[in-house]
């Protein structure tokens, strides 16, 4: 699956718009992250039906880069995010992103997104 990057003003009622375009277009977005600074917005989002969502996008006139997200499973105790982010460094993989997407027991899965996806799945073993 793809994420969707979007670089984009910070200005009240970007998700929104994201959001109310996703549903008239019947997409569940099922990944969603923002960070603002006052001037400019990223928000990374992504869905099951990446066509629904690449309409939506431009129904609200955003532009969405896409990125492969790799997903990876950590034991959820102190010390596995230092060990996989090193094994990244170490391969020399720039991440783009590196999020939380849900649980499995007692493991956190991590969605990751490289500009060079072969090479970071070689680098976490995917």
């Amino acid at each position: 699956m793809n994420a969707y990057m979007i670089w984009t003003s910070d200005s009240p009622g970007v998700a929104a718009s994201i959001f109310e375009a996703a549903a008239a277009r019947n997409v569940n977005v099922n990944v969603a992250y923002g960070l603002a600074d006052g001037t400019i917005g990223l928000i990374l989002v992504g869905s099951d039906d990446e066509p629904g969502l690449q309409d939506a996008l431009a129904d609200a006139n955003l532009v969405g880069t896409p990125i492969e997200m790799v997903i990876t499973e950590l034991e959820n105790r102190p010390g596995t995010g230092a060990v996989l982010f090193r094994r990244i460094a170490a391969a020399g993989v720039s991440l783009r992103f590196a999020v939380p997407v849900g649980m499995s027991g007692d493991n956190v899965q991590i969605g990751l997104g490289a500009d060079d996806a072969a090479a970071l799945k070689a680098a976490i073993g995917a």
